[in-house]
């Protein structure tokens, strides 16, 4: 008996490893080897267990990292780098990539050939009961487990340019029976609840309707249900083509059939505008014989490509908006045709197109541009990934119109995610207190002051959207490519973008006598002071030296004096910082205030020796800085403030040491004082 480690790497997959869990259930039933599975790497109870064989599975390219990751992580777990296996798609679409990376050559393709893992039978894998046993050895859950992970057909024949099926299964077979296989998986794991069907194109098959009876006969006709072994309770099966059904092969006759199964939902590919036509006689197809539940996946960033006989241009942004558009104008068409209390649900899916041999996710089609990218990613966080249903949040998510649209995508990311009203969260326990509502409104307040803003300047864009959208197009806002900016209008909507260290960092790469520099300065002050206060407040809090230097140096007196404001007459916690800036003033030449002084009139404030006329003496000196003013209301204070000290030490236990050390810090008092008062 050999032990056998199963590794799939660290990245986010919505179902399960189903190759490793074939090649689990062949090593166990066929060789008698003890197999163990891992999500990333072992527990800690395995860290020093050497194993006979590891195999590693990949998926998407673009999560090349992790999967590199993984088989250097399986390299260590072996005596010998033979004795490591690497498959799956990555490493079929970029074989010569990975052994480069790993030096290990990969297995390509399906393992439907005998030889392909050197093993005797091995041509049997592809066809083998997975072993489902082997998911209850990670703590990962996959969002779709409960459900037979078989095929009916294998490869698709369109060849389309952007489509891995080709290389991953270039031969068409036409027919599989899943009946043998369900039956095996209930004796061995117990009955399942769906059955999910990896078919790439299963209308194309011309046994189709022996595949449909197959799935009728294997207990997934519609209206089919299944008893939770758990609960007891009796719920509704559902058949789902997840990688979707080809528009192009949908005839009236497969629509039919296809009505009489669980099928939940009906995956439409819209994978272009000019399908249009095709795809809305799917969906009415889908409609007329009972299928109500329906969705679509719509590619996007794509550049031209070919198939299904056909040349495509590349897509636009407004290309995905209508596509959208015409999924859920064709669902409200239809549902108003329909008998009262039946409906018809169509969601839409945008896919974002990467390259196949692409090892990250940044790939940008020649139609599309990186922040227009980012922010339909935006757009899409609040469907959680159940697709866009709803004409209603559609609009408001997406735009009216594509020029909306459009509009929308070039808002800055963090302003797209605060649009919308605003709404309570929770009831009873789970209610938010007063305090954390207040709060979030007020900051939602903010967000709707910002988005106004942004849309009073970019109403002024008029004709002119395209040179803005080339400038925001790269998504990196940089104060650097603020100083290259030639219009007024796109520096202020630039600013927008900007993050407020950065706009800090702005401050000090502008010349005084520069028209920037007034513009800069007019506009987060009086145009749109938000900034200036959320300036301020970074200042105020910021540990580093360079943001007080940049904004002194910008603003003046009348900032230093917004910055004492804005830490509050009240706040005796900022010695620190007055330390800090009081350093930075004597470096610059800074004469205009003193914070070593005003750190002592805190001080004074805290021991209470100072009256109530007195205090506000204090803070008009303070507020005009007139630190003479200061340093002599101060000083004639001295004498009560050091008795107050000594008194206060005698009256608490255990401070001594500070009555030792107590005419030092007079000491160094009044020689502040002094430096005023001989002036």
């Amino acid at each position: 008996m050999k032990k056998i480690l199963l590794i799939e790497p660290n990245y986010k997959n919505k179902y399960p490893p189903l190759g490793l869990m074939k090649i689990a259930a062949f090593h166990k039933e066929i060789l008698g080897d003890y197999v163990r599975f891992t999500k990333g790497k072992l527990p800690s109870a395995f860290e020093n267990t050497k194993w006979d064989h590891v195999y590693v599975t990949t998926l998407f390219t673009f999560e090349w990292a992790s999967t590199i990751e993984a088989i250097e992580y399986a390299k260590t777990l072996v005596n010998s780098i033979d004795q490591v296996t690497v498959g799956g798609i990555a490493a079929t679409m970029l074989p010569k990539q990975i052994l480069e990376e790993t030096g290990i050559e990969p297995v390509c393709g399906l393992l439907n050939e005998p030889g392909k893992l050197g093993l005797p039978g091995d041509e049997c894998i592809d066809q083998i009961v997975p072993d489902y046993s082997i998911l209850d050895e990670t703590s990962y859950k996959y969002p779709f487990r409960d459900a037979y992970f078989l095929s009916a057909t294998k490869g698709c024949g369109n060849k389309c340019g952007f489509c891995a099926v080709q290389t991953l299964e270039p031969t068409f077979i036409p027919y599989m029976d899943i009946k043998e296989k369900i039956k095996k998986i209930d004796a061995k794991y117990g009955q399942q609840k769906d059955l999910l069907l990896m078919d790439n194109n299963v209308l194309r098959s011309p046994k189709f309707n022996q595949i449909i009876d197959d799935i009728i006969e294997a207990g997934f006709g519609k209206g089919a249900t299944y008893v939770n072994p758990k609960t007891g309770k009796t719920v509704r099966r559902y058949v789902d083509f997840n990688q979707g059904l080809d528009a192009m092969f949908l005839t009236e006759a497969k629509a039919k059939r296809l009505g009489e199964i669980a099928l939940r939902p009906a995956r439409i590919a819209f994978d272009h505008i000019e399908d249009r036509d095709i795809y809305e006689r799917a969906l009415r197809l889908c409609a007329k014989y009972g299928i109500t539940e329906l969705s679509n996946y719509v590619l996007y960033n794509s550049e031209d490509f070919g198939g299904k006989g056909h040349q495509y241009a590349a897509d636009t942004p407004a290309d995905l908006y209508n596509r959208m558009r015409i999924t859920l104008d064709l669902k409200d068409e239809m549902n108003r045709n329909l008998p009262d209390g039946e409906r018809i649900s169509a969601f839409s899916f945008p896919m974002r197109y990467i390259p196949l041999t692409a090892h990250e996710r940044g790939y940008v089609g020649s139609k599309w541009n990186a922040k227009f990218l980012r922010a339909v990613q935006c757009m899409l966080i609040p469907t959680q990934g159940k697709g866009v249903g709803s004409k209603s949040f559609f609009e408001a998510d997406f735009g009216k119109n594509a020029t909306e649209f459009v509009r929308y995508l070039c808002m800055p990311d963090k302003l797209i995610a605060a649009r919308g009203h605003f709404s309570e969260r929770g009831r009873g326990r789970t209610a938010e207190t007063k305090e954390e509502l207040a709060v979030r409104k007020s900051a939602w307040k903010k967000s709707q002051r910002r988005i106004r803003e942004w849309n009073r300047l970019y109403d002024q864009l008029e004709g002119k959207v395209d040179s803005f959208v080339s400038l925001i197009g790269d998504n990196e806002f940089l104060p650097e490519k603020f100083l290259g900016i030639t219009s007024e209008l796109h520096k202020k909507l630039y600013l927008l973008y900007l993050t407020t260290p950065r706009i800090v960092t702005l401050m000090g790469m502008l010349e005084p006598a520069s028209p920037t520099f007034s513009l800069v300065k007019h506009y987060i002050t009086v145009e749109f002071p938000d900034i200036y206060k959320d300036v301020v407040a970074f200042v105020c809090d910021s540990t580093l030296q360079s943001p007080f230097k940049n904004f002194v140096s910008f603003f003046g007196e009348p900032g230093v004096h917004d910055l004492l404001n804005n830490l509050g007459r009240g706040d005796y916690d900022a010695d620190k910082q007055f330390q800090k800036w009081h350093l930075i003033c004597k470096k610059i030449g800074i004469d205009y205030i003193d914070f070593e002084l005003i750190r002592i009139y805190r001080r004074f404030v805290d021991v209470g020796v100072l009256d109530i006329s007195d205090h506000c003496a204090a803070q008009k000196a303070i507020d005009e800085m007139d630190m003479l003013m200061l340093a002599t209301l101060l000083e004639q204070k001295f004498e009560a403030f050091k008795q107050k000290i000594f008194s206060m030490n005698d009256q608490e236990i255990g401070q001594k040491l500070l009555n030792s050390t107590s005419d030092a810090i007079f000491k160094n008092i009044q020689i502040k004082f002094s430096q005023f008062l001989e002036e």
